[in-house]
This record gives structure tokens, C-alpha cells and sequence, in this order.
């Protein structure tokens, strides 16, 4: 199933990407110089290379069986706020709907949770490195 589904994601990758561009424009004023559109949408390939490579290796694996969590619980472990990629995900979750409405839903549930996997495995590697995120240092180690 989950190669089927990465043949038919390279079918309908450019208007795929239209669309993604269109939602990521309609997300509101970027809150950061990285989540301008223009730079953003020249991620689109590399994200959906990798989409693409997450469905074909996961075809022995499982999904859970409910729903991927909502879009605004992948903004809970964001503690800036800040990270240009809550938006691109989403926004790209939604294009992915547009473009392709007619799944069966099973391959629906498993483009969702894949989707959503990869969104938070990119948002967790931003938030990593993130300037703004508090860091915590030892008592011990600023009394030396």
C-alpha cells in the first residue's frame, strides 16, 4: 500500500506543491524571516523526497490505529512559538488533502499519520537548536 502511495504522491507532485504554496501563503504574516513563503517553498522538494522515502520504507510497518494527534497539539512542544515549520506542515497536511480527497480510508489514515510523523520529526530537529528555547544549566556549573 505505502509504495502505491509514494507512486501516486510523484504523480501529483506539482500541483501538490501548488497547492501547498497556496496554503502556506494563506497561514497569515510569517512570524520569522524563515517562515517567509518565498524561502519555504524551496523545501517542498527535499520534504516530499522524504515523505515519499517514509512511505515506501514503512510499508511492513504500522500505523496506529487512531487519527494522527491535531495540528495544534504539534504546536504544544514549541516553546517559542516561533518555528517556521508549524505552518509549512500544516499547511502542506491540508494541500495533501486537496490534492488527493479520494483515498480509501486506509490509505488516507496512513498518508495522515505518516504526514504527521514527519512534521514532528522535522519540528522537534528545529526546536532542538533553537536560540530561544530556555537552557537549562546546573548550578554547579555556574558557581566554577
Amino acid at each position: 500500500m505505502s509504495k502505491r502511495l509514494a507512486a501516486l504522491l510523484a504523480a501529483h507532485r506539482m500541483p501538490l506543491k501548488a497547492k501547498w504554496d497556496r496554503q502556506l501563503r494563506l497561514a497569515g504574516p510569517p512570524n520569522t524571516a524563515l517562515a517567509l513563503p518565498d524561502i519555504l517553498v524551496h523545501r517542498m522538494d527535499d520534504t516530499l523526497d522524504q515523505f515519499a522515502h517514509l512511505l515506501r520504507r514503512a510499508t511492513a510497518r504500522r500505523w496506529p490505529d487512531e487519527s494522527p494527534p491535531a495540528w495544534p497539539h504539534l504546536r504544544d512542544g514549541c516553546r517559542c512559538g516561533l518555528n517556521p515549520l508549524l505552518d509549512y506542515f500544516e499547511a502542506g497536511g491540508l494541500a495533501l488533502q486537496a490534492e488527493l480527497p479520494e483515498l480509501r480510508p486506509a490509505d488516507r489514515h496512513a498518508l495522515d499519520q505518516a504526514w504527521y510523523a514527519l512534521a514532528q520529526l522535522e519540528v522537534a530537529s528545529l526546536c532542538a537548536v533553537c536560540c530561544r528555547a530556555p537552557v537549562n544549566v546546573s548550578h554547579a556549573a555556574v558557581e566554577r
